[in-house]
């Protein structure tokens, strides 16, 4: 496995959530604060980047006050309260794909629509109002997601285990469309994704590749990998992105993110 090099000027640490920063249960290592604190006390940015909705993230980093905040899949991008950038789809690529999603019975689809006051779903059964409960905080049932009148910044469908795939083919629509985990596949517009969100923040913040670190295990996370000179895959990463970085980390449930940061702040070239 691989260190940051001791001496370089990092200002931002970019993290994806699920695979990478969370451990094997899905939650943040209770050693995780102490190392961010390290981090913002050498004035370097900590960055969620996750196709999480931004209420959720906010709510599970609130114990470090006002962050900068990638979410969405990199369609919406916060610092604090303030709005660095965010990317609204059309309406009818919109209902496009909720007639998409309500003709893959055989899938087990759930869709949920992401819009910038909240998340909206028209399915209530148990399995799948946990399923989203897990990455949307801020939910609202509807009748009819069609009659949602919201700036609707990401769509995400959960499917069934295993279906992905085919529900990526089945979203026929002029949108990108990316396969962000075993049970979700999301839409937005085609050129916004989490490198396009992180570059946005870069610029507002004056700080380049070089002195961003990037960590993440899923292909909705190659951009973004591609967008830092220190992109690290998680050793449970997907190919693709294992083949895209840079530098490999261990695993999410080896705490892998941590024992990297940990090295450079301690200012080791070995894990």
């Amino acid at each position: 496995m691989h260190t940051i090099d001791p001496n370089a000027q990092i200002k931002l640490v970019a993290v994806d959530m699920d695979g990478t920063f969370l451990d094997g249960d899905g939650q943040i290592p209770d050693e995780a604060w102490g190392v961010i604190d390290q981090l913002q006390q050498r004035g370097i940015k900590f960055v969620p980047a996750s196709g999480r909705q931004f209420a959720t993230l906010r709510d599970q980093f609130a114990p470090l006050g006002e962050i900068a905040i990638i979410a969405e899949n990199g369609t919406v991008v916060m610092d604090g309260e303030n709005e660095i950038f965010s990317n609204i789809i059309q309406t009818s690529s919109v209902k496009a794909v909720i007639k998409a999603v309500r003709e893959q019975d055989a899938l087990d689809a759930g869709l949920v629509l992401c819009g910038r006051r909240t998340a909206y779903v028209e399915r209530t059964d148990d399995k799948f109002m946990q399923a989203v409960a897990h990455y949307y905080r801020a939910v609202q049932v509807v009748e009819n997601l069609e009659e949602v009148q919201d700036e609707i910044m990401k769509m995400a469908v959960n499917v069934g285990s295993g279906k992905v795939q085919e529900m990526a083919s089945a979203l026929d629509v002029p949108l990108q469309v990316v396969i962000s985990g075993s049970h979700w596949v999301d839409a937005m517009n085609r050129g916004v994704h989490k490198g396009l969100a992180l570059g946005a923040l870069q610029k507002e913040l004056g700080i380049s590749d070089d002195e961003t670190v990037v960590f993440g295990d899923y292909p909705n996370d190659l951009e973004m990998i591609k967008a830092a000179t220190y992109s690290f895959a998680m050793a449970n990463a997907h190919p693709e992105v294992a083949q895209a970085a840079n530098f490999r980390a261990p695993a999410n449930t080896e705490h892998g993110v941590l024992q990297v940061l940990r090295a450079y702040l301690d200012g080791r070239t070995q894990l």
